[in-house]
């Protein structure tokens, strides 16, 4: 397998975003969203410090993330196959593992370039409110949001190459996302599940998810089980890297087992998706 054909479709993937405004869409929205309520928390005790502040773009960012992705890519492998484009694109001497490859990265690029810009209008915002931006730590988070957000096009592109038709795709997806995001829905049957196998009860009465202090070993293990739980319990430990004056929950095997957690989100969707578009029959 060469990369020629994987670039030739990746760049292709960006530029038909880009014609189609998705790009701009994306990141307006994503800026409305973001920036106004970053800002108004600048003057708010929660944020003392621009480093602190930078620390918390994670948290910003948590429940945006998966559904930008979700609409920058679910059509990426689905949405050709329905409209017939796959086979004209087969006429050409690629394989099936090109066009997994070359859709991923040209979803990854365009999800990165809306996080960029966003991630630097809320640079811009710190700078302005603090009169300083600490540039190594913001660096090491701006990387670890775009890490985050190739997790998430990795499952959806994933997604995309599993099913055979848009509505399986969005539906799935939105699907994920519910489970997983502030609905409770995770919280309410995950983490007592955990507790249970963990602990012998079902009861999460005595843990507060908003004091450490009452988190269980059991508990900071089950929690990073969620991506999107998991992408901001880590932010600490990944801003500590860069500034080890800051602290985080739990020891450095909770940190590595999040990071691991993550890891295996982008790579399992992906490879069980790939595994179905390889032995589909396209025509």
């Amino acid at each position: 397998m060469t990369a020629t054909p994987m670039l030739t479709i990746a760049k292709k993937e960006f530029e038909d975003a880009a014609r189609s405004k998705l790009l701009w869409g994306l990141t307006l929205v994503l800026l409305v969203v973001t920036v106004p309520s970053f800002y108004g928390l600048t003057d708010s005790p929660i944020l003392d410090n621009a480093t602190d502040a930078i620390a918390f773009f994670p948290l910003v960012f948590q429940n945006f993330i998966a559904p930008l992705t979700i609409i920058a890519a679910y059509r990426a492998v689905v949405g050709e196959r329905e409209s017939g484009s796959l086979r004209v694109l087969f006429g050409h001497p690629i394989v099936r593992r090109d066009v997994i490859v070359g859709k991923l990265l040209g979803r990854v690029a365009l999800v990165a370039a809306v996080l960029s810009i966003g991630l630097l209008a809320l640079g811009a915002v710190v700078a302005i409110a603090y009169g300083t931006l600490p540039l190594v730590v913001f660096v090491v988070m701006v990387s670890y949001v775009l890490f985050y957000g190739t997790v998430w096009t990795a499952v959806t592109v994933g997604v995309s190459a599993a099913v055979t038709s848009r509505l399986q795709a969005i539906a799935s997806l939105l699907g994920l996302f519910m489970i997983l995001g502030p609905f409770g829905i995770w919280r309410s049957v995950a983490l007592p599940l955990a507790a249970l196998i963990s602990t012998g009860s079902a009861s999460t009465a005595g843990i507060d998810p908003l004091d450490p202090n009452t988190w269980s070993t059991w508990y900071l293990y089950a929690q990073r089980v969620n991506p999107m739980d998991n992408f901001v319990q880590n932010s600490e430990f990944v801003a500590s890297l860069a500034d080890s004056s800051i602290g985080y929950p739990g020891n450095l095997t909770v940190q590595l087992f999040g990071i691991f957690v993550l890891l295996f989100w982008a790579m399992v969707p992906l490879a069980m998706g790939y595994w179905r578009f390889e032995r589909t029959d396209l025509v």
